[in-house]
């Protein structure tokens, strides 16, 4: 599979994978219709800062990182062959879910005494951090290291034909959306007030929005790798 162009490449999703991408994806949907039930049974608390649903947002994070991780030791097609493309991939993508990580706990602020307690709860920034200067510089050069390892390995020039195919994630990517759309609009920034009903607890239908929208991200991860694995190089490229 290494020999064959991007281009030459066509893409099959296996039956079991197909239905548990439908099954996944409606679980999903299903998580974000009841958020605001959850939101308004839940305990405020749950949403704060540094709360359990923060921390399990940084689980999910940390789960796609080991997806990654397991899928770039073991770096073979279906038919046993070594896949450049899936492997550098896997690799490069490792690092940018270790800063969303980092990001949600706040470059590591969280790990810190509060600096407040409000009415949503306690208050951490990263700004009393002595490292906080090389935080932006160390993660753009973490950014620019995984984008050099996808086009070295190839990895963004089949990711790219992915996009013209229609097994591509259009699906998790618009419940990704869908769920930063609701995070947004329970945090009060799409100029819509969120229900009054929900009063503080509009905290926590914001996190778990956010939670699916990462879960989104990290079903997605999970159909490229399918989709990589499966490839096959076309009947017109094995003639050339």
């Amino acid at each position: 599979m290494h020999s064959a162009s991007p281009a030459s490449l066509t893409f099959h999703v296996p039956a079991r994978a197909v239905r548990w991408r439908r099954w996944l994806l409606a679980l999903m949907l299903l998580g974000l219709a009841v958020g605001y039930s959850v939101a308004a049974r839940l305990p405020a608390s749950v949403g704060w800062e540094n709360g359990w649903l923060e921390n399990l947002q940084v689980v999910v994070l940390l789960g796609g990182a080991a997806m990654a991780i397991a899928v770039a030791r073991q770096g073979t097609a279906a038919d046993g062959r070594t896949c450049p493309a899936l492997t550098g991939l896997a690799v490069a993508v490792v690092p940018l879910w270790c800063l969303m990580a980092a990001r949600e706990l706040s470059w590591g602020a969280a790990f810190l005494p509060p600096m407040g307690f409000g009415e949503d709860g306690p208050t951490y920034s990263s700004a009393t951090l002595w490292y906080k200067p090389a935080v932006a510089p160390l993660a753009l050069l973490v950014i620019a290291w995984c984008g050099w390892m996808a086009a070295k390995s190839e990895a963004l020039a089949v990711v790219l034909r992915l996009l013209r195919s229609p097994k591509f994630v259009w699906a998790e990517l618009a419940v990704m959306v869908l769920a930063g759309v609701l995070s947004t609009y329970a945090e009060g920034h799409l100029g819509i007030p969120a229900p009054t009903s929900l009063g503080h607890h509009a905290v926590v239908m914001e996190e778990w929005s956010e939670m699916f929208a990462y879960v989104a991200l990290v079903m997605a991860q999970w159909q490229i790798f399918v989709l990589l694995r499966s490839a096959r190089r076309s009947a017109q490229a094995g003639n050339r």
